[in-house]
Formats: structure tokens, sequence, C-alpha cells
């Protein structure tokens, strides 16, 4: 039986910001103290350099899961329930 490895997303599997780099001036002034749940934002984050790779490496040793809170008022980010 393989052993786990559990990831967070923001700063180890994306990069958080090059997803709020990419809202318009009006989306982040209407979400302004709470981009988290602009619709659709995890869609436009960039994965962290080399988190690709890296994942599909350690992948080959050990099961690999998404461990990370999903923001809780965005319906439209990744849940697990």
């Amino acid at each position: 039986m393989k052993k786990s490895v559990f990831f967070d997303m923001d700063g180890v599997l994306v990069d958080f910001d090059s997803g709020i780099e990419k809202l318009d001036k009006d989306t982040k002034l209407r979400y302004e103290n709470r981009l988290d749940e602009v619709p659709e934002l995890f869609a436009l984050m960039e994965p962290m350099p080399r988190a690709i790779e890296a994942v599909a490496k350690i992948a080959k040793k050990y099961e690999v899961y998404v461990l990370s809170t999903a923001p809780w008022l965005n319906p439209t980010q990744p849940q697990i329930s």
C-alpha cells in the first residue's frame, strides 16, 4: 500500500495572486476584502513553477491528494463534502 501525500493549493500548487492579477478593476472593487469569492477565480490561477511536474513525479510513488479549504461562500470553487 502506498503512503499518502497531501498538497495545499495556494502557494503550493497554484499562485493565488496570478488569478487576482487577471481580474478587471471593477471585479476587484466589487469583491474588495473578499477576493476568494470571485466566481471561477481558481480557474484563473497559474500553477506554481514546476508544481505539475513535481506532483506527477511524487504520484509515481505516493497516493496524491489536494487538501485545501475552499472558500465557503463561493459555490463556483471546488468543494468536497
